[in-house]
């Protein structure tokens, strides 16, 4: 690197810790915290952060990275806050800009990671350039740009494939046993839809979900509610299960669809005047206040959904079901003028529901869920109640704040949005989980769509299809070049087997032989044989999930919806909610209190 580069960069990472330095001393002096002792501290923290700084790079034993120190630097300092406040490198600050405005220039597909290669893991954008070269759900993208992508970064594959629009892509594509076949693609603006389904779910109930809170968030809702007033729907569900939130303001809008003119919505308190404020309905409500509602929530509805859920409980617009929410409470504001096309997101304020609740529950970095590649593949999980956390359902804390709508019912604070009904999805069996975590589910629906390609969206999941799928299990294979052979691709893990392994492992190191070993073996095989019996002791549940893959890759969301709704616990409470009148309105009368459990 030449000297004028080096000093560039020296310059400009000197800068970038200047700027959050200046920040910090800018925060201490709005917030009244300028006794002399504090300003000291922090001229002192500049001080130490230059010096050693400065020191690194000039006398290390090794050359250092200028840019990368800095940013190890600053990712120091956000590490000590909250797993909200976030550094963003440009590429990543970029994908976040797209994500928040709704829109980006690329193909159109969502895609996961299988066996080792980026996944489509979603039916593609309809009108996509995806869908138009004619990919398809479980396709595997092994190149882009000549490069392998075997083992890539997901977000690396995502800043390969996206691009300006009308600019072009070269991939290559792996499908079950065809020859790997070349594609060239031509970018398009691809909106990130927020509204994934609005129709008649059942009877005359009408039936929006909603996934995420960008830019378009509230004009999607528009014609979503314009759909159900055409369609003569006589009342809502607003599902926003799964919905990991997104920006404040949409969520102040979409509550305004609701909620009358002027009602409280979420109000902020931040260490600023300008980070504590107050968000109010600003409009006229789209759906009119004789319209009966519902939201679905769980625990993967977060911030915005947190928000949206929180005002509709306080004003008894609408009867809450399903499971405590996430409890994210804190409202980040994203800065964009820093070096280099980089950017920082950070924590300003905590945010409050209308009965003055903090919903917010403070958690460290790991112990964050983590996030899963698609919208479909989160909702799929907790459906299988893989991430739900039964602690939080099995009854309210006594010690929980309480606080009070405007009847006067009991709502709690201090983690969460707790739903007026509680539904906790049903448990699966320990097979039907491991199928799932361990994609064959999805691997079965990507190959019987490809075998079946005539496949009707009337389809049935007929006892043969069941036998056809449980075949499959015992064959499904795949080559695994370091071993160099075949290997099975659905492995089932005894319950129990690791602590029979470890039983054993313990007699040998002790010295025992003898019988014992074949009373562990004996045992050990008696519980692999009860896999075929797990099986068809759970097929009711492997048929209704099949159902739903097998509609999901070779239709899309809507026909996923559809193909659920019928042993969809929450959905099906939602709609027995609606359609009993005196039910609705005692849940929402005054005094009645919230966090019923349902069984």
């Amino acid at each position: 690197m030449d000297s004028r580069k080096q000093r560039k960069i020296l310059f400009l990472n000197m800068a970038l810790a200047a700027l959050i330095i200046s920040v910090m001393l800018f925060i201490l002096e709005v917030s009244g915290a300028a006794g002399g002792s504090i300003i000291k501290d922090a001229d002192n923290g500049y001080e130490l952060f230059s010096k050693v700084y400065n020191r690194v790079l000039t006398s290390y034993v090794e050359p250092t990275n200028a840019w990368d120190m800095s940013k190890n630097a600053v990712d120091g300092i956000l590490k000590k806050l909250d797993p909200y406040s976030s550094f963003f490198d440009p590429r990543d600050f970029k994908q976040l800009h797209d994500e928040t405005i709704g829109k980006f220039g690329g193909i159109g597909i969502e895609i996961g990671v299988r066996r080792d290669y980026p996944c489509v893991m979603a039916y593609p954008i309809k009108r996509g350039p995806a869908l138009k070269a004619g990919m398809r759900t479980g396709d595997l993208i092994c190149e882009i740009e000549g490069k392998n992508t075997k083992g890539m970064d997901l977000t690396d594959v995502v800043g390969m494939l996206r691009g300006k629009e009308n600019t072009q892509v070269h991939i290559k594509i792996m499908r079950g046993n065809h020859p790997i076949f070349a594609l060239t693609l031509t970018r398009e603006i691809i909106p990130l839809p927020n509204v994934l389904y609005a129709g008649i779910i059942q009877d005359d109930i009408g039936y929006i979900k909603l996934s995420r809170f960008n830019q378009e968030a509230s004009r999607e809702m528009d014609k979503a509610i314009a759909r159900l007033d055409s369609a003569k729907a006589k009342g809502i569900i607003l599902d926003i299960r799964n919905n990991p939130g997104g920006l404040l303001t949409e969520a102040q809008q979409v509550s305004n669809k609701f909620l009358p003119k002027n009602s409280v919505i979420v109000y902020t308190k931040g260490r600023t005047p300008d980070d504590s404020l107050t968000f109010k309905a600003e409009d006229s409500p789209k759906v009119l206040p004789n319209m009966h509602l519902v939201v679905l929530v769980n625990q993967g509805s977060a911030s915005a959904s947190e928000i949206v859920a929180g005002a509709i409980q306080d004003h008894e617009r609408g009867v809450i079901i399903g499971e405590t929410t996430f409890g994210k409470g804190s409202v980040q504001t994203v800065y964009d003028d820093l070096p280099e096309g980089t950017g920082l997101k950070l924590t300003t304020a905590h945010y409050y529901t209308p009965s003055g609740r903090l919903i917010h529950k403070v958690r460290k970095m790991e112990e964050l869920t983590a996030v899963a590649s698609t919208d479909e593949e989160r909702e799929m999980t907790d459906t299988l109640g893989t991430t739900v956390s039964p602690d939080s359902l099995k009854k309210i804390k006594t010690n929980s704040p309480q606080f009070y709508t405007d009847a006067k019912r009991i709502v709690f604070g201090g983690g969460g949005i707790t739903p007026d009904i509680i539904v906790q999805e049903k448990p699966v069996g320990n097979i039907v989980s491991q199928l799932f975590s361990q994609s064959i589910f999805f691997d079965f629906a990507v190959e019987y769509c490809e075998t079946h390609p005539d496949l009707q969206d009337t389809f049935t999941v007929t006892d043969d299809l069941l036998n056809q799928f449980k075949a499959y299990t015992d064959t499904c294979s795949d080559f695994d070049a370091e071993l160099n052979k075949r290997v099975l691709l659905f492995e089932y893990v005894i319950p129990g087997k690791a602590s029979l392994d470890k039983f054993r492992n313990s007699l040998k190191q002790d010295n025992y032989d003898g019988d014992i070993f074949k009373m562990i073996d004996s045992l050990e095989k008696a519980v692999a044989a009860k896999r075929n019996e797990d099986f068809f002791s759970h097929k009711d549940t492997i048929k209704r999930i099949l159902k739903r893959e097998i509609a999901s890759a070779k239709f899309g969301a809507e026909e996923r919806t559809i193909a659920s709704k019928d042993w969809d616990v929450q959905l099906q409470k939602a709609i027995e909610v609606l359609h009993n009148e005196q039910m609705y309105h005692t849940l929402l009368s005054p005094g009645m209190k919230t966090g019923i459990k349902h069984d």
